[in-house]
């Protein structure tokens, strides 16, 4: 069984584009979209219909889609910075759209084999607002894991691909698709392979596109964090450095 997983796209179309090319040249039986869909960039409908018209495509929920969709701008929240950006990219959303948004499950077990399953999800276990860093010790992983027993831990949230090894688990994050934080400002996907007996084969995959382009349509566009997220576009590096969100 082979697997591609990307996540965390941020409503970025051309980098998506590019992964999926280089994706379509790999034969994979699956495609696992790990969240963060939409919100965050100027392209929200855009990526949607192209998620949906991917053929053996399993996205799951990501938090900023659900903020989007459970419209926590309306509500108290911890991240109120961000309720304009919320509200925004629902309206550019159809209700259909949406829909198919509040439809998509928050976490995917898979079992290629009895015995031996990959457990997905956004942030951490049950947390869609969690995340697992590098920097955090092993032990600190094993607390998030909030008890998952699965052999092979599929992610995102990080924006920063990474392959880990934490007791009995590998540990495999495929952020981002659009936006990272680790440096290399191209887009990153993950193939997996799985070749039976408990053994999962692990690449991580960075592509070139014309990230100026891509920059300046989020300068110039309705997004309220636009200008910030242009320098992560062209940088590789969160905007902001000094208060990195995980």
């Amino acid at each position: 069984m082979k697997i591609a997983l990307y996540s965390d796209i941020h409503a970025q179309l051309a980098p998506l584009d590019i992964v999926l090319e280089e994706i379509d040249k790999l034969n994979v039986h699956w495609e696992i979209v790990i969240g963060d869909h939409v919100m965050g960039g100027p392209e929200p409908s855009e990526v949607v219909e192209r998620l949906r018209s991917r053929k053996n495509c399993l996205p799951i929920l990501g938090n900023f889609d659900r903020w989007v969709i459970d419209k926590v701008d309306e509500q108290d929240n911890p991240f109120p910075q961000r309720n304009e950006g919320s509200r925004m990219t629902r309206e550019r959303l159809s209700e259909d759209q949406i829909n198919w948004l509040r439809g998509l499950p928050q976490e995917l077990k898979i079992s290629p084999e009895p015995g031996h399953e990959m457990h997905v999800f956004h942030g951490s276990p049950g947390n869609d607002e969690g995340a697992l860093p590098l920097r955090l010790s092993d032990e600190e992983i094993l607390k998030r894991l909030a008890g998952s027993t699965s052999e092979l831990l599929a992610f995102g949230q990080v924006h920063g691909p990474y392959v880990r090894e934490v007791g009995q688990h590998t540990l495999v994050c495929a952020a981002s698709a659009a936006v990272n934080w680790d440096g290399d400002n191209r887009p990153a996907y993950v193939i997996l392979e799985y070749t039976g007996k408990g053994n999962w084969e692990v690449e991580i995959n960075r592509v070139e596109y014309d990230f100026e382009s891509q920059a300046k349509l989020n300068e110039e566009s309705w997004v309220p964090d636009g200008v910030n997220q242009a320098k992560t576009i062209r940088t590789g590096e969160f905007w902001n450095p000094a208060h990195m969100p995980h």
